[in-house]
């Protein structure tokens, strides 16, 4: 009998990507190194969040294994990315890590060390974020996934789905863990300018890659340098079951929590919440993820509940926080709605509009703070990717991703584009607002018992006015370099006008649609020109009155 080949997501090409001629093909981790860093190529993965999982994949990466000792070396391998032999040499040293097809007791990536065998296995299927729960499929209620759709993937998109499952794992039942993020964290990379010549994919990742002297900005135990440390899955897992109290597996407490001192800072790359174990039957076949036809299917797994319970103030240097005085950090979340301008205070610069400030992400914040200087460059406008599931507990509801603009700006020019910016978006809040309750009186007799769902009315305002918002907070930062506050009062007014504009449009859009439930004309009048109603808001609207002042 053939021996089996080991499987590892270091060693094999298998990693999907698309040149700028259109050429597909699989290459090596290291192969992002050399030439293949010159040229523009793209990732290719069949699902959104496999490849926004594939990205922190590399990153983490490189932080481990790859990391510039500080910011001469960091500038030194962000004009000449290293060679293919340099990146091999490095992720030697890590490469046990990312086995995938081994045996209870031996290292396998994201699985459990030795987790005991169950009699029950589970479909494949169920690795992914969406897929029906336990109850749903017994109840017979998974209208819009349906089970056993997908029963076979491929290797390598099955280490890829147990990554994403992993990184943003919310409640799953009693004992399954959430990630060390929380359930549905939001994620944040810096990406380089679309047409830039240093958009190439390992430009990318750099822009993510924090200094050896940066990570210490991450809680954790810098002294714990084992691998075991690191990733998790290199020892016996740190289970969190506490004493058993009856029969039916009932347990009190929440067990053993792992705290940012119990491991390396760099564990937050590669948090394991879940016990899991792939089942290899080593059968080659259609891949139901892909549609390609490939050398080995996963069909099944095996879990078990009490995995790690990551606990404390850890902060994920790719996600954004909320701080409150005397709590603990709290990751920001996907939410119904999806993302967007509003959402640009908290995620590219600090929001400090209410009691609990909302701060960017580490590698933001890094990035304004010193990054923008070392690459030297003034045409160089980055992006900020932002993508994150909208989780109901344990249920995915969306997956929403945007990107928003960052700008090269010095401390006090960039307090300054935030003050701006807060005081956009709070009159846009306060805007819609209004809206909405006009719209409301238009259609109903008694608007405040009017149920359902205008959500509508939110998605519209908000795509409506993110493009003019964007246009004028460039021209913002731009007077902020220069500490114009004085010419900044005519582009805040002409917000104040655009938003008004924008009320008025979707007013007449809506009122008298089929939400209307009489076609009652003159109610609509008064909502729209009456004492308490649109025109009175925005004329009276602190907010905006504020933009001017």
């Amino acid at each position: 009998m053939d021996e089996v080949k080991t499987l590892n997501l270091l060693r094999d090409s298998w990693l999907p990507v698309k040149d700028n001629h259109g050429n597909k093909t699989s290459i090596k981790i290291s192969d992002l190194g050399g030439e293949t860093s010159k040229g523009s190529i793209e990732i290719l993965a069949p699902r959104a969040d496999f490849k926004g999982a594939i990205y922190q994949l590399l990153i983490g990466i490189l932080q481990t294994a790859f990391a510039p000792k500080d910011s001469r070396e960091w500038k030194k391998y962000w004009r000449n990315p290293p060679s293919k032999d340099e990146l091999s040499q490095a992720f030697e040293s890590i490469e046990p890590a990312f086995n995938l097809n081994t045996e209870n007791g031996v290292p396998a990536f994201m699985q459990d060390f030795d987790l005991p065998y169950r009699k029950k296995d589970v479909p494949i299927g169920e690795i992914l974020i969406e897929a029906p729960g336990e109850n749903t499929v017994k109840q017979n209620i998974d209208h819009f996934i349906k089970r056993d759709s997908v029963n076979s993937i491929s290797s390598y998109w099955a280490a890829v789905a147990l990554f994403t499952l992993q990184i943003n794992a919310a409640g799953g039942g009693q004992g399954y863990r959430v990630s060390l993020r929380g359930g549905g964290p939001l994620t944040t990379l810096v990406l380089p300018p679309e047409r830039s010549t240093k958009n190439s994919l390992w430009h990318q990742l750099w822009l993510n890659v924090l200094t050896s002297e940066e990570m210490f900005e991450v809680n954790g135990n810098h002294e714990l340098q084992e691998l075991s440390a690191i990733f998790p899955w290199m020892m016996a897992t740190r289970v969190s079951t506490s004493k058993k109290v009856n029969k039916k597996d009932v347990y009190i407490k929440d067990g053993t929590a792992t705290f940012p001192i119990d491991v390396n800072p760099l564990q937050a790359y590669w948090s394991m919440p879940r016990r899991m174990r792939l089942h290899w039957n080593n059968d080659s076949g259609v891949c139901d993820i892909s549609g390609e036809h490939v050398e080995h299917l996963v069909h099944q797994f095996h879990r078990k509940n009490f995995g790690v319970n990551y606990s404390g103030n850890w902060v994920h240097p790719l996600t954004p926080y909320a701080f409150e005085a005397d709590q603990e950090p709290l990751s920001l979340k996907g939410q119904p709605g999806g993302l967007g301008y509003r959402h640009w205070l908290g995620l590219a610069v600090l929001d400090s509009s209410g009691r609990i400030k909302k701060e960017p992400a580490l590698i933001v914040k890094t990035y304004s703070k010193s990054r923008h200087q070392w690459i030297e460059d003034t045409n160089f406008t980055p992006r900020l990717w932002a993508f994150a599931y909208d989780m109901n507990n344990d249920k995915a509801r969306c997956w929403y991703e945007t990107t928003m603009p960052l700008f090269n700006l010095e401390t006090d020019a960039l307090d300054s584009l935030q003050d701006y910016a807060q005081k956009m978006i709070m009159a846009a809040v306060d805007v819609l607002n209004s809206l909405e309750s006009a719209l409301k009186s238009a259609w109903f007799k008694r608007p405040k018992d009017a149920k359902g769902d205008i959500s509508f009315i939110d998605a519209n305002f908000w795509s409506s006015t993110e493009i003019e918002f964007y246009r004028l907070l460039a021209q913002l930062a731009e007077l902020a370099k220069k500490e114009d506050d004085a010419a900044a009062i005519p582009i805040l007014t002409g917000w104040r006008y655009y938003l008004k504009q924008v009320a008025h449009q979707i007013f007449d859009q809506y009122a008298l649609n089929s939400m209307n439930e009489d076609g009652d004309f003159k109610r609509v009048i008064k909502a729209k020109h009456g004492k308490h109603g649109l025109e009175h808001y925005l004329n009276a609207s602190k907010a905006l009155k504020a933009l001017a002042a």
